[in-house]
């Protein structure tokens, strides 16, 4: 079967959907599928959408193509596919385009959006209806089957996956130190985190803060700044660490960081988002959305009882096992089955 897998978001740069459409081409080849990837700056990935612009979208700025010539190229490099799985399709250019060709066609909502779209869903479903036209939709969790609601669609609900036995590396863990991940956008809570970490070390002193990720990194006692690292290196870091800390502020739908620290083995100490306690099911230590003191307290309770961060671990790495990709990929494998029957 030959698969288009179509981002709105520019392939070369980190991003949650990104991730999974990438990963998605990859374990749809390992089965045999003919998969290839659609979007902005694909390169050796797949069919380039052209060059993306940075643009607002659901309170973070998103890397997407909205030159006209972006749709021409889409509606090209999807023409052959057998089916078309077209990733947050509300999102323009490339998107859109990917609509509406005639071709078996499923979506998948990522978001947890912002107002205007939730508006646009509520007071807006009959031109989004027509804008999406016959497919095939899911959802990565409960937080963004809720956003769609409005739409009337029947959805079905597929979690996004990682691969989880590839962030199971033998590191050196230091049950002291604690790993951030993410850009340094206010909805990821860095700025929270690093204000809240000079209380965590006056009571653990041996405490350590080790960031992934670009932005800026004002010197603050007891934290080291990696900047964009690989996906081994990364790995690498939360094998390495007993904690994995993931202090943001909303517009998370699932929170595939968070799984991620899950699969290395880290105890997870996350804001209360919904979305956030779907994914851990229990076996993570939550605080307050946006509460530095809690934040804090938090992450000395688990740093100062390594008991405490081994039941932690043990459960999140038991539970993980249900977002590996080799039982999320079938799901996707029989929606396409479906919707080409369907077409």
């Amino acid at each position: 079967m030959r698969v288009a897998v179509v981002s709105p978001y520019a392939l070369d740069i980190p991003g949650g959907v990104q991730q999974q459409v990438l990963g998605l081409v990859e374990h749809l080849r390992r089965l045999g599928q003919e998969a290839f990837a659609v979007g902005p700056a694909a390169g050796a990935a797949g069919a380039d959408a052209g060059r993306p612009v940075m643009f607002p979208v659901n309170r973070s700025r998103a890397p997407i193509a909205l030159s006209p010539m972006s749709v021409r190229r889409v509606r090209a490099a999807v023409a052959g596919a057998d089916v078309i799985h077209v990733h947050e399709p509300m999102v323009p250019l490339v998107g859109w385009a990917a609509l509406r060709t005639g071709r078996p066609t499923v979506v998948t909502f990522h978001a947890d959006p912002s107002p205007m779209f939730r508006a646009a869903y509520r007071w807006g479903r009959g031109l989004v209806r027509l804008l999406l036209g016959d497919v095939l939709a899911t959802t990565v969790s409960r937080t963004a089957r809720r956003a769609v609601e409005p739409l009337g669609l029947d959805v079905v609900e597929i979690p996004n996956a990682v691969d989880v036995g590839s962030f199971r590396v033998e590191a050196q863990r230091d049950p002291r130190r604690v790993a951030f991940v993410g850009r340094p956008d206010p909805r990821k809570g860095r700025d929270l985190l690093l204000s809240a970490w000079p209380a965590v070390r006056s009571e653990v002193p041996a405490a350590r803060l080790v960031i992934v990720g670009g932005g800026e990194s004002p010197p603050v006692e007891g934290v080291e700044y990696l900047g964009r690292v690989s996906e081994a290196e990364k790995r690498s870091v939360l094998a390495g660490s007993g904690v994995f800390c993931a202090p943001n502020r909303g517009g998370e739908s699932f929170g595939i960081t968070v799984a991620e620290g899950m699969a290395a083995g880290c105890a997870v100490v996350a804001s209360d988002l919904p979305a956030f306690g779907d994914v851990l099911g229990g076996t993570g230590l939550v605080f307050r959305n946006g509460d530095p003191d809690g934040l804090a307290g938090a992450l000395k309770a688990v740093l100062a009882d390594p008991g405490l961060g081994e039941r932690l671990a043990a459960g999140s790495s038991a539970r993980v096992e249900r977002y590996d990709w080799g039982k999320v990929i079938s799901r996707y494998t029989e929606l396409y089955r479906l919707a080409t029957r369907a077409g």
